[in-house]
């Protein structure tokens, strides 16, 4: 890789940091001012206002475009957090972003806020892969023991993914348990590396 290549690829990644953080303050600052019982409308009102954002092209142009007024763009977020059904201090809080420029960062910031939302319900969203589809028993099984490990609530999603031969992965939040064979295999691979 060129010098001009690793000085790009630097700042892109400087950038993505950058804009995380951004988002975790904006995310951080709405959930304050929310009371707890519109905590999670507002996570889902979030994730829907940030879908639409990614899909719709002209809303994407709409918002972004510094032609077009503040107030105007203010009005049309607002309009669309009532459709979505946000809490009023949402739309207050998006018309905010809007007028400061960062509402590009809707994504990242909706899933920061989604993260914040699941801390404060202890509720942990968690991944499930296997090789072979799993029945619904064994699902109803698995999630009742992780629930008991967590003392939390799950939500469990689960994933076919033949390359892992057999066995489980679980991925909760960043942290990945792998009882897989793939796993067991990759990690024999590495110790025999490090041996030669």
């Amino acid at each position: 890789m060129s010098l001009p290549e690793r000085i790009s690829t630097l700042c892109k990644a400087t950038r993505i940091v950058i804009q995380t953080a951004i988002a975790r303050r904006y995310a951080k600052a709405l959930f304050t001012l929310l009371k707890p019982s519109d905590i999670q409308s507002a996570a889902e009102s979030l994730t829907a206002l940030s879908g639409a954002f990614a899909v719709s092209r002209e809303l994407r142009v709409l918002l972004q475009n510094p032609i077009i007024g503040r107030d105007k763009k203010a009005a049309v977020i607002r309009e669309l957090g009532t459709k979505a059904k946000a809490p009023p201090v949402v739309e207050q809080f998006l018309a905010h972003v809007v007028r400061k420029s960062r509402i590009a960062l809707l994504a990242e910031i909706a899933e920061a806020f989604a993260r914040l939302a699941d801390q404060a319900s202890n509720r942990k969203v968690v991944r499930l892969s296997s090789a072979r589809p799993i029945t619904d028993a064994s699902r109803a099984e698995i999630l009742q023991k992780l629930e008991g490990a967590t003392k939390g609530t799950i939500e469990l999603t689960t994933n076919v993914d033949p390359r892992l031969l057999g066995g489980l992965q679980i991925r909760i939040g960043s942290t990945v348990y792998d009882g897989t064979i793939r796993g067991q295999i990759d990690k024999m691979r590495t110790a025999l590396r490090k041996e030669t």
